[in-house]
């Protein structure tokens, strides 16, 4: 009875994190390879724009509280490679959507080809 009453707790747990809350967050189009020309534009907005808190690198100043996201590791790497278009879009819907007062949306100043040319600059940093 008790491991009957054990499988059942755990069961549900699994139902209910799976599920979510019902919101669902706006969809995230499919990735767009970006053209030269767009290309050159992320590369310019990332030092103008991400690379104050990203470093030029995609290696944050450790300093900084809270610390942002480190995109040019090794680990980074790998998530794109194993990770894939999940991992993309992740990156996408956090542009887009800003994920605290310390990242921003920047829903209104970039349009979606454009934050998916950021996406894929983030995916050349250097590790």
């Amino acid at each position: 009875m008790k491991s009957f009453l054990s499988l059942f707790i755990l069961l549900l747990s699994f139902v209910c994190l799976t599920c979510g809350s019902g919101q669902t967050k706006e969809e995230v189009p499919k990735p767009i390879a970006p053209s030269q020309e767009l290309k050159t534009f992320a590369d310019s907005y990332w030092n103008q724009k991400c690379s104050a808190c990203h470093g030029t690198n995609g290696i944050p100043d450790p300093n900084l509280n809270p610390g942002p996201r480190k995109f040019g590791t090794f680990g980074m790497k790998m998530g794109f490679f194993f990770g894939g278009n999940k991992m993309r879009a992740g990156i996408f819907r956090t542009i887009r959507d800003g994920k605290n007062q310390a990242m921003p949306s920047f829903s209104k100043e970039l349009k979606e080809e454009q934050i998916w040319a950021l996406v894929e600059k983030i995916e050349r940093l250097p590790n």
